[in-house]
């Protein structure tokens, strides 16, 4: 049975139960009190008698009965709705997905219920398939990772031999089997147990100094940058600045400043800064506009890393050129 009709129904019953349930009670307390009663009460009228408001208190009581036996069914309709709206909440929330709920009528509430159990049942359809996805894309990148260890092996093999050749260690080739060993590390750091966002990556955190770290890493882009004829300077005002953080993802965050700096700024210079505490790279390029939707790879990378790693900065461009300012929070110090 429908709600409307279900209501409709109880609503009648209600209001024709009243008047019914009046008339038998004063209907049945006088017939007790004529044949019981009366006689006693040396032939007392109804009205007059004790069992007047007797018949009175009885049809309250048996008012309230009625209102108790039809509130029921109205306290099982919030129930039912209570039932729903906890298990919808449940489903939304991120936790484990509700078990399906019976159905005991064929009612709009029947009918609701049915909908929420093919919702979940579509939830946990897509759970397990996102469970699938995520173990592939595991699978993808173990692969992966092999499959660039590989090729890299082979080319500090070639190097080994060019070395060998050559009867000399050129500065160039330093330079490569730094980059080949930073590229090694940086695919062993991925985190496999998630691979949506960084915001789910694990970092060990240690000791990073900066002056050494930065150092490194202007010797190891001068090359390209001379290539380019981007003149590259490194000004370490602070003699050391230690943050508590991660080597390879703050290498990463660096070099995709100096990768940007040098395909994208058309600059003649570019100065690494470290004065109180704080790392500045410079660049007299031609700027870019920060606030366009349409941002690089590289600042977004850049945005996600600092916010990993809990490092506060801030960029300014214009037509002079483009300053990055990072600070370590204070967790990172």
């Amino acid at each position: 049975m429908k709600l409307k009709k279900k209501y409709q129904l109880l609503l009648c019953t209600a209001v024709i139960s009243v008047p019914v349930l009046l008339l038998a009670v004063s209907i049945l307390m006088s017939m007790i009190y004529e044949s019981v009663f009366k006689p006693i009460n040396n032939g007392m009228p109804f009205h007059k008698s004790f069992a007047y408001p007797a018949m009175l208190l009885v049809f309250f009581l048996s008012l309230l009965l009625l209102a108790v036996l039809f509130s029921k069914s109205i306290n099982s309709l919030l129930y039912k709705i209570n039932v729903l709206n906890q298990t919808i909440r449940h489903l939304a929330a991120d936790k484990q997905i509700p078990n399906k709920l019976e159905v005991k009528s064929d009612d709009e509430i029947g009918e609701l219920i049915k909908s929420v159990n093919l919702l979940i049942e579509r939830t946990t359809y897509r759970e397990l398939e996102l469970r699938q996805l995520e173990d592939m894309k595991k699978e993808l990148l173990h692969k992966l990772r092999h499959d660039l260890n590989t090729p890299l092996t082979a080319v500090r093999l070639q190097l080994f031999y060019l070395e060998g050749q050559l009867n000399e260690r050129a500065p160039i080739f330093e330079s490569l089997y730094q980059q080949i060993q930073y590229i090694s590390e940086l695919t062993n750091e991925f985190n496999l147990y998630s691979t949506d966002t960084l915001d789910n990556s694990y970092i060990l955190n240690d000791e990073v100094n900066l002056n050494d770290l930065l150092e490194n890493m202007v010797k190891k882009w001068s090359y390209l940058y001379s290539i380019y004829d981007i003149e590259l300077v490194y000004h370490p005002i602070s003699k050391v600045l230690i943050w508590n953080s991660n080597d390879l993802w703050i290498q990463r965050l660096f070099d995709n400043i100096f990768q940007n700096a040098l395909k994208h700024s058309k600059a003649k210079k570019l100065e690494v800064t470290i004065e109180n505490s704080v790392v500045l790279i410079r660049d007299n390029g031609i700027g870019f506009d920060i606030h366009r939707k349409s941002a690089g790879l590289g600042l977004k990378i850049i945005g996600d890393i600092s916010r990993l790693l809990k490092i506060r900065y801030t960029l300014r461009s214009d037509k002079h050129g483009t300053v990055f300012c990072f600070t370590a929070s204070k967790e990172s110090i």
